[in-house]
C-alpha cells in the first residue's frame, strides 16, 4: 500500500503519513483506531508495541496543559504589575494589600518560570533557552503594563 493509499483510507494528507514515519508527529486518536481497523491489529498491540506514539500523545497534552497555566500566571502577573503600577495614580494602597500584591507579583515569577522550565523540558530545549523565553515573557509583561499605565495617565491628565 503506498502513502496515497494510506493517507485516503485513513482521511488524512500524505504528508501527515510522511510526519508520522518521520517521527515529527504522531497519529490521532481517530487515525490509530482507523490503522487498527485497517490492518486488523488491535489498538493495545498497535499502542503497546510502538510506545514512541504512547509518549508523544502523553508529552503533547501535558506541554498544552502546561502552556495554558503559563497562560493565566501571565495574566495574574500582568494584574499584579498593573496594581503596583498605578498604586499612586488613584491613592495610595493599604499597607499589607501593597505587601500581599508584590508577593503575588514575585509568586507569579517564580510560577511562570516553572512552566516555561516544563516546557522547555518537554520541548527538549535548553536552559539558555529558558533564560530567554523567560525574559521574553517578562519584558512583554513589563511593556504591556507600562503601555496600559501610560494610557491611563494620559486620560486621567
Amino acid at each position: 500500500m503506498t502513502q496515497d493509499d494510506l493517507a485516503k483510507s485513513l482521511y488524512v494528507s500524505k504528508r501527515s503519513i510522511t510526519n508520522w514515519e518521520n517521527s515529527r508527529t504522531t497519529p490521532d486518536i481517530d487515525s490509530l483506531i482507523r490503522l487498527s481497523k485497517l490492518y486488523d491489529i488491535s489498538l493495545d498491540d498497535l499502542l503497546l508495541n510502538n510506545s514512541k506514539a504512547v509518549k508523544s500523545i502523553k508529552n503533547q497534552a501535558k506541554l498544552n496543559s502546561m502552556n495554558m497555566y503559563l497562560a493565566f500566571t501571565f495574566i495574574t502577573f500582568l494584574a499584579f504589575i498593573f496594581i503596583l503600577g498605578t498604586t499612586g495614580l488613584y491613592g495610595d494602597l493599604a499597607k499589607p494589600v501593597l505587601i500581599v500584591s508584590y508577593i503575588g507579583g514575585f509568586s507569579n515569577i517564580v510560577a511562570m518560570v516553572y512552566f516555561l522550565d516544563q516546557i522547555n523540558k518537554l520541548e527538549n530545549k535548553s536552559e539558555k533557552e529558558l533564560i530567554k523565553s523567560a525574559m521574553k515573557w517578562t519584558i512583554l509583561g513589563f511593556s504591556l503594563v507600562i503601555i496600559g499605565i501610560i494610557i491611563i495617565v494620559m486620560i486621567k491628565y
